[in-house]
């Protein structure tokens, strides 16, 4: 009788202690993963166009503003100019889906130049001017076309697409 009582004892603490270290390690995995969330890189993160998303701390100016309506929704995206500049350039749309408005944020303390903010402010009408490579001068209308063919914008499912396809085609040639 006093076997089969120790017995019990004994299997009671090996469950016990089972429990404890399967318990321990739920929460030890638990607490390893919710420290897996770091901070996401925003530049890495907006190199294509997110919408309803923006980089956190970044205050945006304003570039066009055609409607002082609210807009319904917006994209960001994150870019670089030919001087090696950061900005983040941002569109609202209406509820036609329609853009109402443009903004750029900065990267960091630098200052974009004020060519990049007025090719920026023509995004929206379309591409102008002159740009030179090695192979002689383009102009922005040539590489516009070339990014359009070569990202395939007019086959974009949806008007939306071709018009964020087409802007950053116009951000990267500005």
């Amino acid at each position: 009788m006093k076997t089969e009582l120790n017995f019990k004892k004994t299997n009671n603490m090996k469950n016990n202690f089972l429990l404890a270290f399967v318990l321990l390690l739920f929460a030890f995995a638990t607490g390893k993963a919710n420290n897996n969330y770091t901070d996401r890189d925003d530049k890495e993160y907006f190199s294509s166009f997110r919408k309803n998303e923006e980089p956190k701390n970044k205050k945006f100016n304003i570039l066009n503003k055609d409607s002082e309506n609210a807009g319904e929704s917006f994209y960001v995206i994150y870019k670089e100019n030919s001087l090696g500049q950061g900005f983040y350039f941002k569109v609202i749309l209406d509820k036609n889906e329609k853009p109402i408005a443009t903004y750029y944020a900065n990267e960091g303390r630098q200052k974009l130049s004020d060519a990049t903010i007025k090719n920026l402010k023509k995004l929206l009408s379309g591409p102008t001017g002159k740009m030179s490579t090695s192979t002689g001068p383009i102009t922005t209308t040539q590489c516009v076309t070339n990014c359009h063919r070569t990202n395939g914008c007019y086959s974009k499912p949806t008007e939306t697409g071709v018009l964020l396809c087409s802007l950053e085609c116009g951000i990267a040639c500005a």
